[in-house]
């Protein structure tokens, strides 16, 4: 199981965050059911120690699904209700404005949470701005060598297009793809630009925008130098996001081959745990 790390902004949004949570956890399951790009989401479980929020959200998924196969015996099917489906889940703790989620290929990524909440704060049809920004922790190291950097010189980023709203078009290199999108139909954009050393607040906006995006992004990759005679080096800010690997022999099956909510939810508070007390003893 991979567990990646985000930070929430802004800073103050820790009450209004606390608040949705605590909202939600007073409805009922089906209360808490909301269609997010045509799949339906809903927080399963959530549970708060002192300001922690420890959580499992659920996509349930029915337009596609495996079916039983045995040793020996042709593929079944497995019995379903008509209105059921297969629920893939994603465990999270949020705590002092970082959010530690399980990643889930099949399952809830920062995106969709994203959306659930604007959907659960401002209604199933609102299409008021999200509520808060979900930004990937990137390597210490790797983004403080862009920060410190005496000069950049390449920048490129690429950009799965058909998942850009009008809402995220505020940053100009979403701005650009999202054009490129409409003139050409293309479902992947690519931008690379090359300069001759440029002002750092420029490129630094653009990418904490895209960073503020990260889903819809694939790649961030920027040409620096430490000194202004020394070969160029490329940093890539999506490859080097903070990302912990547990293996699966520490968490626990239940009987239809699922790693149960506790053996999940008990893992990453683990590793947030040891995540923090590196990042304290760094500085």
């Amino acid at each position: 199981m991979k567990i990646h790390f985000y930070k929430v902004e802004p800073p103050n949004i820790h009450d209004d965050l606390a608040h949705i949570l605590d909202q939600i956890g007073k409805k009922s399951i089906s209360e808490r059911e909301r269609d997010i790009g045509g799949k339906t989401v809903f927080l399963e479980k959530i549970n708060k120690e002192n300001n922690r929020y420890e959580m499992d959200f659920t996509q349930r998924r029915v337009e596609n699904g495996p079916g039983r196969s045995e040793k020996g015996k042709p593929t079944e099917d497995f019995e379903l209700a008509e209105d059921a489906g297969f629920g893939e889940q994603t465990a999270a703790i949020w705590s002092s404005e970082y959010l530690a989620v399980q990643y889930n290929h099949y399952g809830v990524r920062p995106s969709t949470i994203r959306g659930y909440l604007r959907k659960i704060l401002h209604g199933q049809t609102s299409d008021q701005q999200d509520p808060l920004s979900i930004i990937p922790v990137v390597d210490d190291e790797v983004f403080a060598k862009f920060l410190e950097s005496k000069q950049q010189t390449k920048f490129s980023v690429t950009v799965d297009a058909n998942t850009i709203s009008n809402e995220m078009a505020d940053n100009v290199a979403l701005s650009t793809a999202l054009k490129l999108r409409e003139a050409t139909s293309a479902a992947k954009v690519e931008i690379s630009i090359s300069y001759k050393g440029g002002t750092l607040q420029g490129i630094k906006e653009i990418v904490d925008g895209l960073m503020k995006n990260r889903e819809c992004v694939s790649s961030i990759k920027a040409g620096v130098k430490d000194e202004l005679d020394a070969p160029v080096e490329i940093l890539d800010l999506i490859e080097h996001r903070v990302q912990i690997e547990v293996p699966d022999s520490e968490l626990n099956r239940t009987a239809g081959r699922r790693f149960d909510y506790e053996s999940r939810i008990s893992a990453i508070r683990r590793e947030l745990s040891r995540w923090w007390l590196r990042k304290r003893d760094a500085g």
